[in-house]
């Protein structure tokens, strides 16, 4: 079921192949939340982003000091903790601060390889969705500069067009992709899908075409086991 279609060019067609595809650590090397802390930092929030950093500490030095035991979790959880220091701020100036993550953090650290490979499946007449937890306004900036690939991200809770710190129905992320993506896949497989992380190996299992982009140690391992494709820099 599709949480939200507001990035979709149409409805969901599975006898169209699909070409699913991470963001973070795959399409670019960038992090959101590093886009959001700049975003702060650059708009007179400093103060606010440090007594966040102060009531982070513990959790901040474990991270650092490579104590954490779940990244994904830890990584997940510290965006939306981050996300409620933008609270406040109306749709349109929520679309402002993902053009400025994508201009300064994301876009500058993308992955050619992949974002040309992207590229090359929608010229081929295949579907392409980017399919992440990254937040809808933040998607689409950088949706824009990819040409007008469609994607799928986490909505993002608004009352009355002003933003309440909070996302709607969590992280589009791991199983979620999947769940996201069964009502484009013919027969119960896409056409082809790129991750990095071991939260993409449900979405890379459903594609005939995986690949693992620059992936980490646990989905390595299992690329290896499966014979998937590995694509590094």
């Amino acid at each position: 079921m599709i949480v939200n279609e507001r990035l979709l060019q149409g409805p969901p067609d599975p006898n169209l192949p699909t070409v699913a595809s991470d963001l973070e650590g795959t399409i670019s090397a960038g992090q959101t939340w590093h886009g959001i802390r700049d975003y702060l930092l650059a708009h007179g929030r400093a103060e606010a982003y440090r007594r966040f950093q102060r009531q982070q500490l513990w959790p901040l030095l474990k991270y650092r000091l490579g104590l954490t035991r779940d990244l994904s979790a830890f990584k997940e959880k510290w965006l939306l903790d981050l996300l409620r220091l933008l609270a406040g701020l109306t749709e349109s100036q929520m679309e402002e601060v993902g053009e400025f993550v994508v201009a300064h953090e994301l876009w500058p650290q993308r992955r050619p390889m992949v974002v040309d490979e992207l590229q090359a499946h929608q010229r081929a007449g295949r579907r392409v969705l980017v399919v992440s937890g990254i937040m809808e306004p933040f998607l689409a900036a950088l949706l824009r500069q990819l040409g007008g690939l469609e994607g799928i991200g986490t909505p993002l809770r608004f009352e009355q067009a002003v933003f309440t710190g909070e996302v709607v129905g969590g992280l589009n992320v791991g199983s979620n992709k999947v769940r996201q993506l069964a009502a484009f896949a013919g027969d119960g497989r896409i056409f082809a899908a790129y991750g990095d992380t071991k939260r993409d190996i449900p979405m890379l299992a459903m594609s005939t075409r995986p690949v693992a982009v620059c992936p980490d140690d646990e989905l390595r391992q299992e690329a290896l086991a499966r014979g998937w494709r590995i694509l590094t820099e």
